[in-house]
């Protein structure tokens, strides 16, 4: 059975029951909620449901917006196929042609079988799932935080596709930028919030490209063993968009 709607839905039913819980059983209004500044939430965000609603979850806590990994579910996948599901994906819309998103995350990601986090800018078809594996997608400003059994799998890596090759950035990275002028799209970093570093570049006639949107998603081969993506700001424009 297709489980996954290809429209965009709204946030979870289910979420929204299991926040109003939160706030009747244990007093945690303080973590949500619109009238205190400085909670987390993603009211404005695309939930695109993993394979069977299973595959990844995620979860407003007190500290930021996580994500975790569920055991053989893949990013670049639309359908099931070779034991994998298509997972969980988290999505919101950037809109104009001129922009700049700075992200800021942490990671836990135990070594092991393979596990990543995707994250970044996708540009494609309106109301289509947001996937690497899209075949809707006209390009992408990827970011991968991943892990594996290797000593060279702990990395964060950046590739602008198409055509762009991978680049592995230090793991300290304290925040990525994304930023688009015209047909002009780069990724920056920054080990200090401050000065950033220029790592990749794309030019691509994008004008007539119906969504743009910044997206969560993962794969992971194996037990995942508590992985976790941790996002604490996402600012677009300057203007922060998680708080």
């Amino acid at each position: 059975m297709f489980a996954f709607e290809t429209q965009k839905p709204g946030i979870k039913a289910s979420f929204t029951l299991t926040v109003l819980s939160c706030l009747l059983l244990s007093g945690c209004a303080i973590f949500y909620g619109a009238s205190h500044k400085g909670a987390y939430a993603i009211d404005d965000w695309d939930t695109w449901t993993g394979w069977n609603d299973d595959y990844g979850s995620h979860e407003l806590k007190a500290d930021g917006l996580y994500y975790r990994l569920t055991e053989r579910q893949d990013d670049t996948r639309n359908e099931p196929s070779d034991g994998y599901s298509p997972g969980l994906i988290l999505s919101r819309a950037i809109t104009g042609s001129s922009w700049r998103v700075d992200l800021q995350a942490d990671f836990k990601i135990p070594p092991g079988q393979v596990k990543r986090f995707s994250y970044g800018v996708w540009l494609g078809g309106d109301s289509t799932r947001p996937s690497l594996g899209s075949a809707s997608a006209v390009l992408k400003l990827l970011a991968q935080r991943q892990n594996g059994p290797g000593p060279d799998d702990d990395a964060l890596i950046i590739t602008c596709l198409p055509g762009g090759a991978p680049v592995k950035i230090p793991k300290t990275a304290e925040t990525l930028r994304f930023e688009r002028n015209g047909n002009l799209f780069t990724v920056s970093y920054s080990l200090n919030k401050k000065e950033f570093k220029p790592v990749a570049r794309l030019e691509a006639a994008a004008e007539d490209v119906p969504a743009q949107e910044f997206f969560i998603g993962g794969f992971a081969a194996g037990d995942t063993q508590g992985a976790y993506a941790r996002f604490t700001s996402l600012k677009m424009n300057g203007q922060e968009t998680l708080q």
